[in-house]
């Protein structure tokens, strides 16, 4: 009786070992680095900004570059969350002709990897990710015409 009782003593420490490690790597949570880009565009608006770190009030361009862009990923992880959630956009079939006709995508990006959707809740500490978020929708503007509004924003966390 005892023969089989070690190797399953072995197996609920293993199993012991590696749940607190998985509570370990889910422990860390999203927090807004204050690093983001915000771009909107239409017939009849436009603005265009960025900020480099928390605090620091918007600046005009987009979507600009930081001194602390290298050591963030903040060029490969807005590329490729870019790419990502346009691709999800333009999958959508607009109507530019149609008021209410909505399409948006929405990814995230992490070591330079875009995966499509939301941020996912759990996260290893220290690591940074920027998700993106892209709309264009037809709206009516002023003596019933049409316009279309085009916003991407992107904004980057640090776990932590």
């Amino acid at each position: 009786m005892l023969k089989g009782f070690k190797p399953l003593a072995v197996a609920a420490f293993c199993l012991l070992g590696l749940s607190a490690f998985a509570q370990d790597a889910a422990a860390g949570q999203w927090v807004d680095s204050g690093r983001s880009a915000y771009f909107r565009q239409s017939a009849y608006i436009s603005a265009f900004d960025y900020t480099c770190n928390a605090g620091q009030a918007p600046i005009s361009g987009f979507p600009g570059s930081c001194p602390n862009d290298a050591a963030s990923g903040w060029t490969a992880n807005y590329d490729v969350s870019s790419a990502e959630a346009n691709s999800q956009r333009m999958a959508c079939n607009h109507n530019p002709y149609q008021i209410g006709s909505t399409c948006y995508g929405i990814a995230y990006a992490i070591n330079g990897h875009a995966y499509a959707g939301d941020l996912p809740a759990a996260c290893n500490v220290g690591a940074r990710t920027v998700v993106y978020f892209s709309l264009m929708e037809t709206v009516a503007i002023q003596y019933e015409e049409l316009d279309v509004n085009m916003v991407e924003s992107a904004t980057e966390y640090v776990c932590q």
